[in-house]
């Protein structure tokens, strides 16, 4: 019997073994496409069977020999479209080859033992050497074709990634740079091939070793990083991007790279630091508002507590602000507030707390206390200062202040009684007439003091 003869008679044996040994490759590729697959290695066998029952001449032997074919350059054959199918299964090129290679074992055992007992036929030398060269076309053919859809998909994904405006990359198990798109090229302001084997974002030291931290730690536990940086481009500017860092793991499960992506978030930022900025500081005076100093208020005494250190909070409260603003108008008013602030702030050291309340009610922080009488002092020191007139516009403005004093203690360590207490003393500052401050006391008895 001939070998084409054999081939097509034997052909669901042949097939069989052969899905066989390919369901080892990649079995879960393998199941979904197995029909399509099956069909392509059935076509490919009965090409090969109905090659060898024609007779060749010395040419086709000679082409052939060559890894030529005669095929329309247009037509795909069963093995462009095998090549094709295994990329996208997930085969790599090594595993489709495999499969050739065992095709060819399974024709040519299942021949030799169909032939065991008895004598092969005159053309059996020449029908194998034929077959082997039909084989080798099919893996060149399945190999070019393999190879095309591998560039193709390189290059419509590199295509998407350029015109991306967020950075992509790749990034080897020695932590240095394999691939950048065209984002990350743009802003490193270097072609590809000065990138492309540096340590990932070389050119920003600040941050490069936080960096090189977490891809060791993205390959060791083959878990996900999600992050954001900032980080200063070549031209000066700063600029925040978010973004993670993934494994890519081969067939085995080992990483074998890690992928990243960032997304340049600066506009977000800016626009949160500016949503910060107005839900915390007064628009007028830019002092932190009552949201803040509360904050600050809490935090302040948490850490007075653990040091054992008190801290002072001044109530401040403008006498004579109502009057100015109704005669000389709420612009005026308003820059009467700001000059007020900024004469407040010059009072008191850059660590402490001044912070507008609303109106013309303001408060003072003041940390770690260099003695007993430092808060007075302070307080001394605002009284004055707000008492010196005010240029507005073209008008002199007199105003004083009220200022209520009160200290931290192991008794008194809420926000609630702090603030209770300074009220209270400022309270008492007016009472006693204005322009002056008033320290409360434990014993609830206000010991008032004019600055002089």
């Amino acid at each position: 019997m001939r070998l084409s003869s054999f081939i097509v008679e034997n052909i669901e044996t042949i097939l069989q073994e052969w899905e066989e040994f390919a369901a080892t490759l990649v079995p879960a590729a393998q199941k979904n496409n197995r029909v399509m697959l099956r069909d392509h290695a059935n076509k490919m066998l009965r090409t090969i069977a109905a090659d060898l029952a024609r007779p060749q001449t010395a040419h086709e032997q000679a082409e052939k020999s060559k890894g030529h074919d005669d095929l329309p350059a247009a037509q795909e054959t069963p093995a462009e479209a095998h090549g094709a199918e295994r990329l996208a299964s997930g085969f790599s090129l090594n595993e489709a080859m495999s499969e050739y290679r065992a095709l060819r074992a399974s024709v040519t055992r299942l021949w030799e033992e169909a032939h065991r007992n008895k004598p092969m036929p005159n053309t059996a030398f020449e029908d194998l050497i034929r077959f082997n060269e039909a084989i080798d076309q099919a893996i060149s053919e399945s190999v070019t074709s393999y190879s095309f859809e591998k560039e193709q998909q390189t290059r419509v994904f590199d295509t998407i990634l350029s015109s991306s405006p967020d950075l992509s990359f790749t990034v080897d198990l020695d932590g240095r740079l394999a691939y950048a798109n065209k984002a990350l090229i743009e802003l490193l302001g270097l072609p590809l091939d000065e990138i492309v084997g540096k340590h990932c974002f070389y050119l920003d030291r600040p941050t490069a070793a936080e960096l090189q931290r977490q891809i060791r730690r993205v390959i060791s536990t083959k878990v996900k990083f999600h992050g954001e940086m900032p980080y200063m481009a070549p031209s000066g500017q700063r600029r925040f991007y978010d973004y993670i860092f993934v494994p890519a793991l081969n067939q085995e499960g080992a990483v074998e790279a890690v992928a990243g992506t960032a997304r340049d978030i600066t506009k977000r930022k800016a626009a949160e630091e500016r949503n910060w900025q107005k839900a915390n500081y007064d628009i007028l005076t830019g002092l932190p508002n009552r949201r803040l100093f509360s904050d600050r208020l809490k935090q302040d005494l948490k850490h007075a507590g653990r040091i054992t250190t008190p801290i002072a909070l001044l109530f401040i409260d403008l006498d004579g602000f109502k009057e100015a603003n109704d005669k000389f108008g709420h612009d005026a008013g308003d820059t009467l507030l700001r000059l007020a602030a900024e004469r407040i702030r010059s009072c008191v050291r850059e660590t402490d707390t001044v912070a507008r309340l609303g109106g013309d009610e303001f408060t003072v922080i003041l940390q770690d206390l260099t003695g007993t009488g430092h808060a007075e002092i302070v307080a001394g020191k605002i009284v004055r200062a707000l008492g010196e007139p005010f240029p507005v516009v073209k008008e002199i403005i007199h105003i004083s202040a009220s200022i209520g004093v009160a200290l931290s203690s192991r008794d008194v360590s809420t926000p609630e009684h702090l603030i209770k207490n300074a009220d209270l003393a400022m309270y008492a500052a007016k009472s006693a007439g204005r322009n002056r401050f008033s320290s409360f006391s434990p014993n609830q008895e206000n010991v008032v003091g004019r600055a002089s």
